[in-house]
């Protein structure tokens, strides 16, 4: 997701980028549920009490975080002018910023023709050494396979002919 084509949000990892200076800012678990929870509500009035609620379980502290959790997510996301998160007295907070859920292919990390191919040829060459090596093995075996009976046949009986004489 991204917020007014700068911040990148990565829900998953908690992370939210700045794609002007490319810092990386790994969010806590709360502030992440309270950024999303801004975003869900976009252009609405969020409470105070519902955001408590949801984010701080009705901890009894929670109006101090919430507040605390506002300024660093105002810092984060340089809202000096409090418009991104606007401040409706006593009531709660409105999320005024612009959203997109696509990120250009160009910020994407997909894997590179060049390294696709080079992996399909890794892949193709392990699979023909294995089979060279099981077809050579096979045959060596089965070749030598009678000779290396009657040896070893011929070794267990001069073993067993030494053991009978002593």
């Amino acid at each position: 997701m991204l917020i007014n084509n700068r911040f990148e949000v990565d829900l998953v990892r908690s992370k939210v980028t700045d794609r002007d200076t490319g810092d990386q800012t790994r969010l806590e678990p709360r502030l992440m549920k309270l950024l999303c929870l801004l975003i869900e509500n976009h252009e609405r009035l969020v409470t105070r009490p519902l955001i408590i609620k949801e984010v701080w379980d009705d901890y009894p502290g929670g109006e101090e975080g919430l507040n605390q959790a506002i300024s660093g997510l105002r810092k984060l996301l340089h809202d000096e002018q409090k418009q991104l998160i606007e401040t409706l007295p006593k009531k709660g907070y409105c999320f005024h910023g612009v959203l997109s859920d696509n990120i250009p292919a160009a910020k994407r990390k997909l894997f590179k023709p060049v390294y696709v191919a080079g992996i399909l040829l890794l892949v193709i060459l392990t699979v023909f050494t294995f089979l060279f090596y099981r077809t050579s093995r096979n045959s060596y075996t089965n070749q030598s396979s009678t000779e290396e009976h009657i040896r070893l046949f011929k070794i267990d009986s001069a073993r067993q002919a030494e053991k009978l004489k002593k």
